[in-house]
Order: C-alpha cells, then sequence, then structure tokens
C-alpha cells in the first residue's frame, strides 16, 4: 500500500489579499495580536490623508521610489532603502513623487478606528518659502 501525501487545500494557505484605496494600494503581509505589516503602494502624485493614531505607532521602510513625509507639519524628502519612525499621537502623511513602495509595520492598535483626520493646508510665504499648517 502507498503512503498518501497530504496536500494543504488553498483556504488553509490563503493569498495576501490587496485592497484597492484613492491613492493606490494595500496588501496585509503578516498579522498578529497587536501588530500588522503591509505593503503600501501609492501611485505617483498621490498622498495619504494627514491623520494620527491615539494607540499605535508604526515604522515605515521605504523599498523602492522617492516623495515626502510630513509630520506634525514638518516635511522630509525619502527615497528607497529610508526607514521613518511615527510614534503615537503624530500627525502623518506621505507623498508620493514617484510610485512609492512601503513596508508599514503598526504596533499596538491596529484597528481602523483608531484614526483622527486633520485638515493640512500647505502655506506659501513672500520669501519663496512654504510650509504646513492644520485648518
Amino acid at each position: 500500500m502507498e503512503d498518501k501525501k497530504i496536500v494543504k487545500s488553498v483556504s488553509e494557505n490563503p493569498q495576501p489579499q490587496t485592497v484597492a484605496k484613492n491613492w493606490g494600494s494595500y496588501t496585509v503581509l503578516h498579522e498578529e495580536k497587536d501588530n500588522l505589516t503591509i505593503l503600501v503602494v501609492l501611485t505617483e502624485g498621490s498622498r495619504m490623508k494627514y491623520h494620527s493614531h491615539e494607540g499605535r505607532r508604526e515604522l515605515w521602510i521605504v523599498a523602492s521610489g522617492a516623495g515626502r513625509v510630513i509630520m506634525n507639519e514638518e516635511e522630509r524628502y525619502i527615497r528607497t532603502g529610508d526607514v521613518v519612525q511615527i510614534p503615537r499621537q503624530v500627525r502623518h502623511t506621505v507623498i508620493a513623487g514617484s510610485e512609492l513602495k512601503l513596508i508599514e509595520v503598526q504596533i499596538g492598535d491596529t484597528s481602523a478606528s483608531d484614526k483622527t483626520v486633520y485638515n493640512l493646508q500647505q502655506d506659501y510665504y513672500s520669501d519663496g518659502s512654504t510650509g504646513y499648517s492644520i485648518s
């Protein structure tokens, strides 16, 4: 009698699901209690809403592309290989200068309800410089 090989069903090994957003998409790579890892893909010129989280911090690793991160109204340029740490309660967004791929690790409350959205306004000054404020 031959030994039968056990083959796991597809339902036991589901493929990661990609969720479309107006700024691109995200794919859940790994999920456990109090942490979530996703691949975020932003299309060129797009940006996430300016927001903060009360109960979680985030770590972004720029896998490819370039853009800008705004945290508490301070702008920073990012590119492939950069790492961005976002503490709890810090307002933040990312703006894609090209297609931008981020590995995002959320630590803490990973629920969608842990988000406060703000209206970010870009300010233009007479000396030609710019800045950001919340309106």
